[in-house]
């Protein structure tokens, strides 16, 4: 797999990518991956990608203030704003007819494209902006990461451990691999306060949006079986709700799947665009 850097200027931000190009495929399908909050893309994505199948190009953009991009002139950036950062790029590089994975608050840009943009095929990995069945929890994560945001402004280092155990409330606690994920997310420190700011802001503005939110194209959810049994229940919802929907729980995993499990979830990825050829009889 070949590796190519990114690096280019749109209206909203200074924007770095990676553009992994597959020479063993090429149907000239395409998938944009969408990293979380706090790591930046090419670290979050490169595990799975090794594993990624039926994809002649794959594009990891690094969101504003994670990694290589930065916006120009926006101190407190909302969801829309790094919607609006993709959608530069995606004009830029003209990648319109790609398919989609948000992971975590990149599944949160995933929802702002979608109100008016489409794709092929959408996977959301944990999505924040999916996480819960009922208002009583939208508002529990708004205050919650409302607070964590607060708190890493301030630099509190005791919020990271509160971060970890906010995402993944039935993680099994290891002190190595806590030590590795805080190391990662002290690395971009301001661009997590921000991305918990801006889904904060989001829960609580859009939770009508949030909680009746249906897709009309096909799709995969996945979620970890210690992270929120709420998540779950909100992706069983809408895989019960929309046309060609799939809910995925991966056992074992908590919200750091794309760490833990990168095999697991590649395969999953391969097997739903499987799914979906076949159903188009391609």
């Amino acid at each position: 797999m070949e590796k190519h850097p990114v690096n280019v200027s749109t209206a909203s931000a200074d924007q770095h990518a990676v553009i992994y190009k597959c020479p063993d495929n090429r149907n000239g399908r395409k998938l944009i991956l969408l990293h979380g909050a706090g790591i930046a893309g090419e670290l979050t994505w490169t595990y799975v990608v090794n594993y990624l199948q039926g994809w002649s190009e794959i594009l990891v953009p690094d969101l504003a203030g994670m990694g290589g991009s930065t916006f120009k002139g926006v101190d407190q950036p909302m969801a829309q704003d790094y919607a609006r950062q993709i959608e530069e790029l995606i004009d830029k590089l003209d990648w319109w007819d790609a398919d989609i994975a948000g992971y975590s608050f990149g599944g949160t840009v995933v929802g702002e494209l979608l109100k008016t943009h489409s794709f092929p095929l959408i996977y959301l990995l944990e999505p924040a902006w999916l996480a819960g069945n009922d208002a009583e929890h939208l508002v529990e994560r708004q205050e919650r990461y409302a607070g964590l945001s607060e708190r890493f402004g301030a630099g509190d280092d005791a919020a990271y451990i509160d971060f970890l155990n906010a995402v993944s409330p039935n993680r099994r606690a290891n002190a190595m691999a806590d030590k590795v994920a805080i190391k990662r997310l002290k690395t971009n420190a301001n661009g997590l306060r921000q991305a918990l700011h801006a889904v904060s802001e989001s829960l609580g503005s859009q939770q009508e949006y949030y909680l009746n939110w249906v897709s009309e194209i096909p799709g995969l959810s996945m979620v970890g079986e210690n992270s929120s049994p709420d998540m779950y229940a909100r992706q069983q919802r809408l895989e019960q709700e929309s046309a060609d929907w799939v809910s995925q729980l991966i056992p074992g995993a908590d919200h750091s799947l794309v760490f833990t499990h990168p095999k697991q979830v590649a395969r999953l990825m391969n097997d739903r665009l499987s799914m979906l050829l076949a159903d188009l009889g391609e």
